[in-house]
């Protein structure tokens, strides 16, 4: 870990950003300086993240190229497929109630599934939400609806999608994971090829689900989903908050930073300016769920020099994130990750 850090990303891979990405003022702070990847101890260099004046945003200056911002996703969750084996009696029934909840509401013909598990889910809210938010908060599907998945991983959410009724295709730039998603049986097009410029205007849905601040040109991204889309077609984003409690409170040792590989971090007034200015409308923010606990035990990892992927909060923190996690429900602001949905005008 400490090699990693201590080497230095070379110089002529790095490229300047002269302006905010999201809104294009040069007005800005430095928030953090010396951030290194303390999450997958992958990716060599120090990083510099400045603060927007005018929006809000963050970014990283200077940050890895288009061209060579595959080396920092070496170790990338993205590679694996995940599970569909349950390994304990309880996880087995914990995934039947999950399948017949899933089911009812979205469509799904997953197996092994009990019926009663969509009122049960009823009784657990946060339990819920969750499943709720992996699903992207998907309306049914009619015949012949359109989904694209741009980042889609190594999948999962495709192949779920698909079990719905959905006809899907994702974009991923992640060769690795591009391998995974394609053995799952869904269409996965290795970057934002050209051949996709011929569908405009014939996805009913697109997902961006922790996407965007991995990328050099958001709003440029934002104007494509807006010409991939149908008109009335809806467009559903979630991404780390760089305002939110999480943030605020541990500073650099926040999960949410991930450097270098979020080059653009949002609050929720940044990325529904960015929503509009790419022609987008009716914004809704997507149900609550509750991030603050694993993002706190997420980051005391980090502050301890752990591993922030494979850690659980102790009971000491769940007691201590009653008070956050609250405040979060009632303050959107405040809330670890920004989950919007909107229509194409």
């Amino acid at each position: 870990m400490t090699e990693i850090n201590s080497r230095e990303w070379p110089v002529e891979d790095r490229e300047a950003v002269s302006a905010c990405p999201v809104c294009g003022s040069n007005h800005r702070y430095l928030l953090y300086d010396g951030l290194t990847d303390l999450i997958f101890f992958c990716a060599p260099g120090q990083w510099q993240l400045y603060k927007c004046s005018e929006c809000g945003s963050a970014y990283l200056d200077p940050r890895p190229t288009p061209e060579t911002i595959g080396r920092a996703y070496a170790n990338y969750y993205t590679h694996d497929q995940e599970s569909s084996k349950a390994k304990s009696p309880f996880r087995r029934l914990r995934r039947a109630v999950v399948n017949g909840y899933r089911n009812r509401k979205y469509g799904t013909k997953e197996f092994p599934a009990l019926s009663w598990g969509y009122w049960l889910a009823h009784m657990l809210p946060g339990q819920r939400a969750t499943v709720d938010a992996l699903m992207r908060h998907l309306p049914l599907s009619k015949a012949g609806n359109r989904l694209l998945d741009i980042g889609c991983g190594n999948g999962d959410f495709l192949a779920r999608a698909k079990n719905a009724g959905w006809e899907v295709q994702g974009v991923e730039t992640d060769r690795k994971a591009v391998e995974v998603a394609r053995k799952r049986g869904v269409v996965v097009h290795l970057d934002l090829p050209d051949a996709l410029k011929g569908q405009y205007g014939s996805f009913d849905g697109i997902t961006l689900s922790h996407v965007i601040e991995h990328i050099h040109d958001p709003q440029g991204l934002l104007r494509e989903c807006h010409k991939l889309l149908k008109p009335g077609g809806w467009l559903w984003v979630e991404t780390p908050n760089i305002d939110s409690l999480g943030s605020r409170r541990f500073g650099k040792n926040w999960r949410g930073l991930e450097p270098p590989r979020h080059l653009v971090l949002f609050t929720r007034s940044s990325l529904l300016r960015s929503f509009k200015a790419a022609g987008f409308r009716n914004f809704v923010d997507m149900p609550y769920r509750e991030q603050y606990c694993n993002i706190n035990a997420a980051c005391e990892a980090i502050r301890q020099g752990l591993d922030p992927t494979n850690c659980r909060p102790t009971l000491l923190q769940r007691l201590k994130c009653v008070i956050p996690s609250f405040r979060a429900r009632y303050d959107l602001e405040a809330r670890e990750f920004v989950t919007v949905r909107a229509e194409k005008k």
